[in-house]
């Protein structure tokens, strides 16, 4: 991609991280409205006036429109049947966010180096390979203090208590296509999973998605690149990362030894029961029926009446009581944040980007920070 079309979606991204409209922006600018489109679609090139009034105008430094981020070794790994849909403005903009979230730490007096464990490189998905993929879901279960019988609550909290970012967009299905997610790592900026969040994604798709892209980083992070081309993310077509992937986040989600506890002795699994067990774990019902099928609870004539009854009631589509309560976006980053306020590390124009929120909700925030150190400070 040419230097001035990512110099325009960041100029896009950072008119929009300021609240304002092309023509407003145009107007402060002394340009007209056409002139500023061509420049943020990349047709039209800028000079240095026109970035240090940006600079100005967006409150950003003027390295910002040109120190693009991907050539300090940012890579990005689209796990996507249609990675196209992340245009080079939203991607930019995450990958922003990801940036500020990192400089956030700082601020707030963490010294953040990623979690992750060493990579486990797999190009294959065969029985062997997948065996090792399940092991693997085993140990990091174990590393991150949830062993192997208790579902896990909320894997956003988890990741990030190993400073994984996991950072929520919405992006709406487009001409029934659709991306749940993709996940970034560098050395200078750590891991960041990106996961989206629009109504039509249910929460159980959501979680699977947070699981999923982890296992790509720990997979397959030195192999991260831009897309050259599209990846089968479903059926048995599936790209083998793909597969890889699917079969890490089933076995983190769904570990062998706590569906023995919960499933128990089970002769003939009734949907009833599926939904118990995917409800107690937090996945889709279409996941618990894998789960179940490869640990051995489903021969192949209950597997296919259970997905024969799945299909007819359209819950391939539509989550059977489906879970109502998302996990903990944006918890870990307030906290973050009002760390940095109380250390005066940050600006209220830096605290509404890297929170997302408007100029009224920040200073609200803000407001109920200081209150809180008051009452403290009185007790």
């Amino acid at each position: 991609m040419e230097i001035k079309t990512l110099m325009g979606a960041r100029a896009r991204a950072a008119r929009e991280a300021a609240g304002l409209i092309q023509s407003v922006a145009a107007q402060q600018l002394g340009i007209a409205r056409q002139t500023l489109a061509s420049m943020e679609q990349g047709r039209v090139p800028f000079d240095g006036v026109q970035l240090v009034a940006m600079a100005e105008i967006y409150s950003r430094p003027v390295t910002y429109f040109y120190d693009l981020r991907e050539s300090d070794g940012a890579a990005i790994a689209f796990r996507a049947d249609h990675p196209e849909l992340v245009d080079p403005a939203l991607k930019q903009h995450l990958l922003d966010r990801l940036a500020a979230l990192a400089d956030l730490e700082v601020a707030a007096g963490l010294d953040v180096s990623h979690g992750l464990p060493p990579t486990e490189p797999l190009s294959k998905a065969g029985q062997r390979e997948l065996t090792v993929v399940r092991s693997v879901a085993q140990e990091e279960r174990g590393r991150l203090g949830v062993g192997d019988r208790a579902p896990v609550s909320d894997p956003v909290a988890l990741l990030e208590s190993i400073d994984v970012r996991v950072i929520p967009f919405q992006l709406a299905p487009q001409e029934g296509n659709l991306l749940s997610g993709f996940s970034a790592f560098s050395e200078s900026l750590g891991a960041g999973i990106f996961v989206n969040t629009h109504p039509s994604l249910s929460i159980e798709h959501q979680i699977f998605c947070v699981l999923h892209e982890y296992a790509h980083l720990i997979f397959h992070r030195s192999l991260y690149r831009e897309p050259g081309e599209r990846y089968r993310t479903r059926g048995k077509n599936a790209s083998p990362a793909e597969k890889i992937a699917n079969t890490f986040a089933g076995a983190f989600l769904v570990p062998a030894v706590a569906l023995r506890q919960h499933a128990g002795p089970l002769s003939r699994i009734n949907p009833t029961d599926v939904i118990r067990l995917k409800r107690l774990f937090r996945v889709s019902f279409t996941g618990m029926l894998t789960r179940l099928c490869q640990e051995g609870y489903l021969d192949k004539a209950s597997n296919g009446r259970l997905w024969s009854i799945c299909k007819a009631r359209g819950w391939d589509k539509q989550e059977p009581e489906p879970l109502s309560e998302p996990p903990a976006y944006g918890r870990r980053t307030e906290a973050l944040a009002r760390a940095a306020w109380e250390r005066g590390e940050v600006s209220l124009p830096f605290l509404q980007e890297v929170l997302g929120q408007d100029r009224k909700a920040v200073r609200d925030l803000v407001s109920d920070w200081e209150q809180d150190t008051q009452l403290d400070a009185v007790h």
